[in-house]
């Protein structure tokens, strides 16, 4: 017993996921009592109709921050006991990203009333949720500046605590928004969040990194050629999976309510939402825990090492407990949203088994991440994206809503050995 207390007190790893854990569990209650409010409130095609605003805000986001999100992780992690460094990193990805979103915030502010017609295409106007999310945008560039020191620093347990906080917030709004106001008030839900997450990302950040530098040392205009170069090499990643992600996801559920209905596209929207509480989980831990390790270290041994950890550590808890939401599935539906989303039961057993491909090809991923390796990045996101709506199509007309989430099974099997073949060396070479 007091071994296997001294192990469990050791692992930083097991740490971060209890912590995580506690996170998880408090954002899973709080998304199966939002999912019943919207299925209540909205129905399947307020749902579906929401997707398509959260890919576009997601998306554009990215693109506002020039995805510098795990460059900014990266660096800090780097220079964490090098200021001078990482206030030249930090001011120069600041003044380039403040000016991007300013210039995008400035673009859909203009664009909004075409936005309201392509991707919500209802009687009623939502022209003013597309110019408030313009406005958000900056906010959302603070935050994320925020959050990466929190990540860089490893200071988990505050960055988690942020996190749930943040949660907690943007459900009692939202909550309160769609039970008085519908589709409309979840609408205006999620373009609220960035402005909800920066001011309590403010009073969580003090004395974060225990007083060795003030977030507002980091922040400025300045500019270094050099580092603005290697900060791009992040940006390409990160901003061609935010074009291309949200475009394909857009498109499949656009086709599925074309071919479908609104109804059907409704329940894939509801099986990503039961996705996304799992999976974030395991993505989160593998972005708080596995980045910052592969960012110190870029041998082949030590790369191989830390995912062999995370896989024996973290991947038999996972397995657990996707076979627990399959046979619970019949719970899920019942309690998180209601009977109108009994179609998505079949959609279940094919979205764990894609999920489950996805957390372990996901984490030899970030070996692109932490090395910067663009052209590696990019064959792999380029064939995933494609061959996901390439088999949407092929499966939507044979199997109907049920072969969105088979193409998401076939999809992550060509991304894994995809994978597997760019990483052969770091995965099967015995030399360091």
């Amino acid at each position: 017993m007091r071994s296997l207390l001294s192990f469990f007190t050791k692992n930083v790893l097991l740490k971060v996921a209890s912590f995580n854990g506690i996170f998880i569990l408090i954002k899973i209650s709080i998304g199966a009592i939002m999912s019943r409010i919207i299925a209540d409130y909205a129905g399947p095609a307020g749902m579906a109709i929401m997707g398509n605003l959260r890919n576009f805000t997601q998306g554009i986001q990215t693109f506002a921050i020039l995805g510098f999100e795990h460059g900014l992780v990266t660096y800090a992690a780097t220079y964490r006991k090098d200021f001078t460094e990482l206030k030249n990193h930090y001011k120069t990805a600041w003044s380039l990203s403040i000016i991007s979103s300013l210039f995008l915030a400035i673009v859909i502010f203009i664009v909004a009333p075409w936005l309201d017609d392509y991707l919500i295409a209802t009687d009623v106007s939502f022209i003013t949720v597309f110019r408030l999310f313009a406005v958000s945008l900056p906010f959302y560039v603070v935050f994320i500046f925020m959050t990466s020191l929190l990540q860089g620093f490893e200071v988990f347990k505050r960055y988690i605590a942020l996190q749930v906080v943040i949660s907690l917030v943007i459900f009692i709004i939202s909550a309160y928004l769609i039970y008085n106001f519908n589709l409309t008030g979840a609408l205006y839900g999620i373009v609220l969040v960035p402005f909800i997450q920066c001011i309590i990302g403010f009073i969580f950040l003090k004395n974060a990194i225990h007083n060795q530098i003030s977030f507002f040392e980091l922040i400025g205009f300045q500019w270094n050629q050099q580092v603005a170069k290697k900060f791009f090499s992040y940006s390409v990643m990160a901003l061609v999976s935010a074009f291309l992600l949200p475009m394909v996801a857009i498109l499949v559920r656009n086709e599925v309510r074309t071919q479908v209905g609104d109804a059907e596209a409704g329940w894939w929207e509801g099986m990503i939402r039961v996705s996304s509480y799992y999976l974030l989980f395991a993505t989160s831990l593998i972005s708080m825990y596995v980045l910052p390790k592969l960012s110190k270290n870029d041998s082949a041994i030590y790369f191989k090492t830390t995912i062999t950890h995370f896989y024996k550590t973290i991947l038999p808890f996972l397995l657990l407990g996707l076979i627990a939401v399959y046979f619970s599935k019949d719970l899920i539906v019942q309690y998180l949203f209601n009977a109108e989303f009994d179609g998505m039961k079949p959609l279940f057993k094919w979205q764990l088994i894609g999920d489950f491909i996805k957390i372990v090809t996901t984490v030899l991923a970030f070996q692109f991440i932490a090395r910067n390796d663009i052209k590696k990045y990019l064959v792999a996101e380029i064939v995933s994206v494609l061959s996901f709506y390439i088999f949407s199509m092929i499966l939507l007309p044979l199997y109907g809503i049920e072969g969105i989430v088979m193409a998401h099974v076939a999809n992550y099997i060509v991304y894994f050995i995809v994978i597997v073949i760019l990483l052969k060396k770091e995965l099967f070479n015995s030399a360091s």
